[in-house]
């Protein structure tokens, strides 16, 4: 069996974040991922899920999930425009159990730093089949491992036990350092003869390929993806 090495696409990047590829037209690269701290998170996390048992508990996680909620700086801010939350005038309106789970995705967007991401999850999870991969693996590799999955390898077991009951199936989505090896390799031995009638999906297995790579260099860290 012909296996296929695939590489990205060799590109520049401007003064101003514009990405250019070869042989086409310049284009701004969207923030659709973010490498993440899990240490430094569940360390916070842990603390301050901790804390709920103490008077001013519940007032210091909602008050440090508000100080990041109204953070101006640019990737803060359109990471915690992504979230499906609420406002903090409706956390401060009375609380409810699911106002920790929203605290745990909005105390994430001060462990992260951009990442290289997909244009087109949508792509990733319809068109590797295309090439024989299967509908799990690329549902896997477009949208993440299910958020309380993260918790449960990386948080206290209370506090984890804690988001499970919280983050139900249908919050994703992160990637390992292991989950990234595997598709990295999945990639690279990849079968020359599928791309037979399927020559147009040569530039998203190298956008997949460039976005882990790049996630592989920094092994602390875990790949997160667009909120869903």
């Amino acid at each position: 069996m012909e296996t296929v090495i695939v590489r990205p696409a060799r590109t520049r990047t401007s003064a101003t974040g514009v990405i250019d590829v070869e042989g086409s037209q310049p284009m701004r690269d969207p923030v659709t991922a973010w490498l993440l701290d899990p240490i430094g998170l569940h360390r916070e996390f842990n603390d301050l899920f901790a804390g709920l048992a103490e008077p001013d508990g519940l007032l210091r996680f909602r008050e440090r999930a508000t100080v990041i909620w109204r953070n101006k700086d640019p990737l803060v801010h359109e990471y915690v425009s992504s979230l499906p939350t609420r406002t903090p005038d409706e956390w401060e309106s009375g609380f409810e159990e699911g106002h920790v789970a929203e605290w745990y995705r909005v105390l994430m967007a001060a462990h992260i730093r951009p990442a290289r991401g997909f244009r087109s999850p949508a792509a990733v999870k319809d068109r590797l089949p295309d090439l024989g991969w299967l509908p799990a693996d690329a549902r896997r590799l477009a949208w993440g491992r299910e958020l309380a999955t993260l918790a449960e390898s990386y948080a206290d077991p209370g506090a984890a036990a804690a988001l499970a009951l919280v983050l139900p199936l249908g919050n994703k989505g992160w990637l390992s350092q292991d989950d990234i090896g595997d598709f990295l390799h999945r990639l690279t031995h990849m079968d020359r003869r599928r791309f037979r009638g399927h020559k147009n999906l040569i530039p998203l297995t190298e956008e997949i390929y460039g976005a882990l790579s790049a996630s592989a260099s920094v092994p602390d860290r875990v790949l997160l993806l667009s909120p869903s």
